[in-house]
């Protein structure tokens, strides 16, 4: 074969490889930018202290305070393990202030069943802060995170709501407002089926302007496309009903993110992911590890609307207190059988009243 025959075709044939290359390379950078991303948005787990000022004994000295944040070692649990994991929205800048928590939403996964639950608290719900004595739910990020330090108001909220329903919180996504909806303006709005007109004089705004703080709401009832900003108004609104109200529309908009979601096939596609992690690396700050990420991302792609029941304290298993104005759990027996049918569906069904576990 001719020396300049042999060049050509071996020119051609890396040609070939290298035109057959690029799309690796390219994805290779994708995803290592997209793996940086996630780190970002990866905070230490941290341990609560076993004592604070409020439970030590009478005549005991006051305890220094706690120690900044620690990173405990990370376990990879079974993917296909159930896991437990508490969805947390807050008017805060992550990274910058801290404030009362505006949405709780426990998340109970359960891979194997290829089911998903969540459950709903009121923010004025009156619990009992570990260490810190009665107060309002959503004032327990903001206690771990003044009282203890920095990370600490995760791993607070945490042990109060595990405290509260009886089963451990194994992790937690803080999402602040420009987070909420810069993830659905990133996906193009979401569609949201408004039960009926919903009409909030009193909605507060963002951005004071002099002494007016609030503003009115209107939503139509019906099928509507949402971008974030109304997105999260939708979310938020209370007073034309209820927190009660209120918590059933933050569901509803988790579950038109998740639908948007598997309408645009984004669960299971990767090409795309460092578009989105890039944006929300900014807003979104969890404990969960790069490999529970995509195991979770692997059943959210086989799941269905169907597969996802949703549960709240209602209106009947509390009652409601002026001075101050919280909400008094006054049946837990009601809240164990919820928490027991949102977990196993079996129990519920038989009618039994095994504690949650």
């Amino acid at each position: 074969m001719p020396l300049t025959r042999r060049r050509v075709i071996v020119a051609s044939i890396t040609f070939v490889v290298l035109i057959a290359m690029v799309p690796a390379i390219w994805l290779g950078m994708k995803w290592n930018r997209t793996m940086a991303n996630i780190d970002k948005m990866i905070v230490p787990t941290v341990m609560l202290p076993t004592a604070t000022p409020e439970t030590l004994p009478v005549g005991v000295a006051e305890q220094p305070a706690a120690p900044p944040a620690q990173p405990l070692p990370t376990v990879i649990p079974d993917p296909k393990g159930v896991q437990n994991i508490l969805l947390v929205g807050t008017d805060a800048r992550i990274g910058q202030d801290v404030s009362r928590t505006d949405t709780m939403v426990w998340v109970h996964l359960d891979p194997q069943a290829n089911r998903v639950s969540m459950m709903s608290f009121p923010r004025d719900l009156w619990v009992n802060i570990p260490g810190y004595g009665q107060n309002r739910i959503n004032t327990a990020y903001l206690t771990g995170e003044t009282k203890l330090g920095k990370g600490y108001g995760p791993a607070l909220l945490k042990k109060t709501v595990g405290d509260l329903v009886g089963v451990p919180i194994d992790h937690f996504v803080l999402v602040n407002f420009e987070g909420f909806k810069t993830i659905i303006d990133k996906i193009g709005g979401i569609y949201v089926d408004v039960p009926k007109v919903i009409d909030d004089n009193k909605y507060p705004m963002d951005e004071y302007e002099g002494d007016v703080r609030t503003m009115k709401i209107h939503f139509d009832a019906g099928r509507q496309l949402l971008d974030g900003s109304k997105a999260l108004i939708y979310a938020r609104t209370r007073h034309a009903d209820s927190d009660f109200g209120r918590n059933q529309r933050q569901q509803q908009v988790l579950m038109a993110i998740f639908e948007r979601l598997r309408e645009q096939g984004l669960l299971g596609q990767l090409t795309s992911l460092d578009d989105y992690t890039d944006v929300l690396s900014n807003y979104i700050r969890t404990d969960i590890s790069r490999s529970e990420m995509l195991s979770f991302a692997s059943v959210g792609a086989r799941l269905h609307a169907e597969d996802v029941q949703r549960f709240a304290i209602d209106a009947k298993m509390v009652t409601a207190r002026t001075q101050p104005a919280v909400l008094l759990l006054k049946d837990q027996k009601a809240l164990r059988r919820l928490v027991n049918q949102m977990i196993d569906p079996s129990i519920a069904s038989a009618g039994g009243e095994e504690p949650a576990h």
